[in-house]
């Protein structure tokens, strides 16, 4: 009696894989590879070139700082009434003071209105700040003006010290624009007739703080 012959079915090789599809693979790698050596790369070479070959321009400096800032007399200020003046450590406040006679001619009215329109663009950081008008003489400035500038402070100096305090700040005829920190500290100082958004962008910077 004869046995079944018994049928093997063949089995499946793993094939090889092609010489292109190996190629292809590599050349992934290296893509990837490169890929990742950008990324980190770029960004150093970036600075350096920004930094040694074509560094930005920075603006210049519109205020001149104080090398050592200087506390700022409070007892020798006080309201164009009389009152006593707050000091920035109570109020939280930035204070820019500009000394100018009462009668305020056509480039006193223009530091005025520059020192507005800096505390205005502050935007909701314009609290922060508080502009004072040191009246150098006796002089009550017009209603007018006065109108067109409600959130102006007129402060006067005792007569004792008059001529120290104009000095601080700069002397009578300096005609600065001097600001004090919340610590009672004068720390920065500007021209009366200083680059607008030059003055407009540090004033924002510093009053952040």
């Amino acid at each position: 009696m004869s046995t079944p012959r018994q049928t093997v079915e063949p089995v499946d090789e793993p094939s090889l894989p092609t010489t292109a599809a190996v190629r292809a693979a590599q050349r992934k790698g290296r893509l990837t590879l490169l890929a990742i050596v950008a990324v980190c790369v770029l960004p150093l070479l970036a600075a350096l070139y920004f930094r040694f070959v074509s560094p930005p321009e920075t603006a210049a400096m519109v205020g001149q700082p104080l090398a050592e800032p200087l506390a700022l007399p409070f007892e020798m200020l006080q309201g164009w009434d009389g009152a006593v003046l707050e000091h920035p450590e109570v109020s939280g406040k930035w204070l820019a003071i500009f000394a100018a006679p009462g009668s305020c001619d056509e480039r006193c009215q223009h530091t005025l209105y520059l020192t507005r329109q800096a505390r205005t663009a502050q935007g909701r950081n314009m609290a922060r700040l508080e502009r004072l008008w040191l009246i150098t003489d006796g002089t009550t400035p017009a209603a007018e003006l006065l109108a067109a500038h409600p959130d102006l402070l007129l402060v006067k100096a005792s007569k004792a010290s008059d001529t120290q305090l104009l000095a601080l700040l700069g002397g009578a005829e300096g005609r600065k624009i001097n600001l004090v920190d919340r610590r009672g500290f004068l720390v920065f100082r500007y021209p009366d007739d200083a680059d607008p958004k030059g003055f407009i962008r540090e004033l924002g910077k510093l009053i952040k703080f």
